[in-house]
């Protein structure tokens, strides 16, 4: 009976299979025809990079890509209405479908490590023998359940509830679902451009190895010259070792190396929390045995503009050369920290100044504040040029797309936190228009250079 079903499957998908491998070799001649005469296929459905000059330095912008999400130049459709998550799913739709094409035995390796890297080898399997079908299952897979169940923090604990809002959303059933599948759909599809089969790249964007921790990051600023919150003392995981003296800082927050979105963040302030090194061994030694951590200061945000974050966003392509993509900034958190915010603007990066809304980003920021238009963030040009120079620096070819996280302090200069991979940023922009999506393509990614 086993082997009558199976077969009966073989000979509905073997003409379809036939059909896809056809099309696919017909797809790569006409590529390499173009290659060879040194066309770029689509590109003229965007507008290519940029030099501008900050403070003396050339900087290259994607320009396709920062003025659709900056400074864009026609009215958008209502953000999150059904068929603007209709477009956003097309998109990715057509960017599956091109790499089904384009690159079939790359996209099917990449399939079988994304899903091996997320859910386990026997989705793995399964995604590929159904690899012509899979969107259409991630389809229903949202429908059954929702696009959160990919999140690997959603397997630690309830820390990381307050950054949710950055995948929830509030909208209706029908713009609900849609909304998640366009997350989980672009997700995949679009880190196939911007990571490929790229193991380490995967697994980072899972969750930090040792090769991206806090760690890493806060070298890599370092070296740049870069202001880093102050490293107070290092926790192994079973031992504390004190680098400054805990008197010159009124408050200090602990960071774990490896974690991500705030997850295990611990502020402490002296006199109420801590008064001896012996009261922080104490804390680490009950909350924190075997995750390595990072005890730093405590840098408070400029009082004018309050809780905020920026999000600057680069890119490198494969040749080296790096681009920024745009700069997001996070406001109006009730909390320490902007993993709260509850609006979202865009920034000019050549003035510093707040000039657009960041609705697109999530449903959650469709009420953003009106009364954030227009501030200055000082230091913005400065922040640009570290992280520019910060990421042409990175040792590997994979970190290509970064989101750098900085902040404004009271002495109106810049403090970098982190950089990280921004496999889940980049895919959100990716799919807002398909000029986006190309430029990425010709400009950007590995599929473009080879």
């Amino acid at each position: 009976m086993f082997s009558s079903l199976a077969s009966d499957v073989l000979r509905v998908l073997a003409p379809m299979y036939s059909a896809w491998a056809c099309a696919a070799v017909a797809f790569n001649v006409v590529e390499c025809l173009f290659k060879l005469a040194e066309i770029r296929i689509f590109s003229w459905l965007c507008k290519g990079p940029e030099a501008h000059t900050m403070k003396g330095k050339e900087v290259v912008i994607a320009t396709q890509i920062h003025q659709d999400t900056t400074f864009p130049q026609v009215k958008r459709k209502q953000w999150y209405s059904i068929s603007d998550l209709s477009s956003r799913i097309g998109l990715a739709l057509i960017a599956f479908f091109f790499a089904l094409l384009s690159r079939p035995f790359t996209l099917i390796r990449y399939t079988y490590l994304f899903n091996k890297t997320f859910s386990g080898k026997v989705k793995a399997i399964f995604s590929v023998v159904l690899l012509p079908f899979w969107p259409i299952i991630m389809f229903l897979n949202t429908l059954i359940f929702n696009n959160l169940s990919f999140l690997p923090m959603l397997n630690v604990n309830d820390e990381a509830l307050e950054s949710l809002q950055f995948f929830t959303n509030k909208l209706s059933p029908t713009a609900s679902v849609l909304y998640d599948f366009s997350q989980e759909l672009s997700n995949y599809v679009g880190n196939f451009y911007i990571l490929g089969p790229n193991q380490d790249g995967l697994q980072t964007m899972y969750w930090d190895t040792e090769k991206t921790t806090k760690v890493f990051w806060r070298k890599q600023l370092s070296d740049q010259g870069a202001r880093i919150p102050r490293e107070i003392g290092v926790w192994d995981g079973e031992t504390l070792e004190m680098r400054e003296n805990l008197e010159k800082y009124s408050s200090l927050l602990i960071k774990i190396t490896d974690s991500c979105m705030g997850i295990g963040d611990m502020f402490l302030k002296q006199n109420s929390d801590y008064t001896s090194p012996q009261d922080i061994e104490e804390i680490f030694r009950s909350k924190y045995l075997g995750k390595p951590c990072l005890l730093i200061e405590f840098v408070a945000a400029h009082p004018d503009l309050k809780v905020h974050s920026l999000d600057v966003l680069t890119a490198r392509d494969p040749a080296g050369d790096v681009q920024l993509v745009d700069i997001v900034c996070w406001a109006g958190s009730a909390s320490e920290t902007s993993h709260g915010a509850t609006d979202c603007y865009m920034i000019d990066p050549r003035s510093g100044t707040t000039c657009n809304y960041g609705k697109w980003y999530n449903p959650n920021f469709i009420s953003t504040s009106p009364k954030g238009l227009g501030v200055c963030y000082p230091g913005v040009t400065d922040a640009v040029l570290t992280a520019v120079q910060a990421h042409k620096n990175l040792p590997y070819p994979w970190l290509n797309v970064v989101g750098w996280d900085c902040m404004v302090t009271e002495q109106s200069d810049i403090v970098f936190f982190e950089g990280n991979l921004a496999a889940w940023r980049c895919p959100r922009r990716l799919f807002l228009s398909l000029g986006n999506f190309v430029y990425f393509v010709s400009y950007i990614s590995w599929v473009g250079q080879n």
